[in-house]
């Protein structure tokens, strides 16, 4: 999803934030083997000692000003949390005395699996999860799956739904029913497919401001259902 929206960038230049933590970080490193022109290594920078939500001060505050302090300062800074993190904690953090009059937040994006929310399950693999959990020591919260959906989506001014291709007109229904079911008000929705949706709708969110503007976070993974 990452890599289809910096396939059409457009000419901005978005810097990447991914919180992935574990023995390997798979989506970092296939970040930068992409062979993407917008995507340089230099742009990509991974937090991997726990989740985010849970060190901002320590890891992503600190993330956020050094990449402001570039002599090229990105346009927008793209960021993908880990399945666990709790959106608002990031979004305060936007607040901070640091960075509040260099940074805005235009909007957050949560990306859901459409076959795991068509089957009433709030994680595509909760056994995974459960193991994220196990391998964070710096994790400070212990909400149940359902209770991450529901701030998770509170949080989302857009949901991809992914993988439609694998739903029929039922099941579909069913993930878009489940979605609303699970937000505390109703949210916006776009379908996509094979990793791809109509990247205005998702990058749109984060040109609305021109500037130094940030979207954060693209895509909360436990929620993702991860493909």
């Amino acid at each position: 999803m990452i890599q289809h929206l910096l396939r059409h960038a457009n000419g901005r230049r978005l810097a990447l934030v991914i919180n992935e933590f574990g023995e390997i970080g798979v989506d970092g490193d296939l970040l930068r083997s992409c062979g993407i022109p917008a995507c340089k290594e230099d742009d990509i920078v991974e937090l991997a000692n726990g989740c985010i939500c849970c060190t901002v001060a320590d890891d992503f505050l600190p993330t956020i000003e050094k990449l402001l302090n570039r002599a090229d300062p990105p346009d927008h800074i793209v960021i993908e949390t880990s399945g666990l993190a709790l959106p608002k904690p990031l979004v305060k953090a936007f607040n901070w005395p640091e960075v509040r009059t260099r940074v805005t937040v235009d909007g957050v994006i949560a990306v859901v699996d459409g076959p795991a929310a068509a089957a009433g399950l709030f994680a595509a693999d909760p056994r995974a999860v459960a193991a994220q959990r196990a391998a964070d020591p710096s994790l400070d919260h212990d909400s149940p799956l359902e209770e991450l959906f529901g701030d998770q989506l509170g949080c989302a001014d857009l949901v991809l739904l992914n993988k439609v291709d694998q739903l029929d007109a039922a099941a579909r229904a069913a993930a878009e029913a489940a979605i609303q079911a699970g937000s505390p008000r109703r949210v916006k929705l776009v379908a996509c497919q094979l990793r791809r949706c109509r990247s205005d709708r998702a990058a749109g969110i984060a040109g609305r401001r021109r500037g130094r503007s940030r979207r954060a976070p693209v895509a909360p993974r436990g929620r993702r259902r991860r493909p």
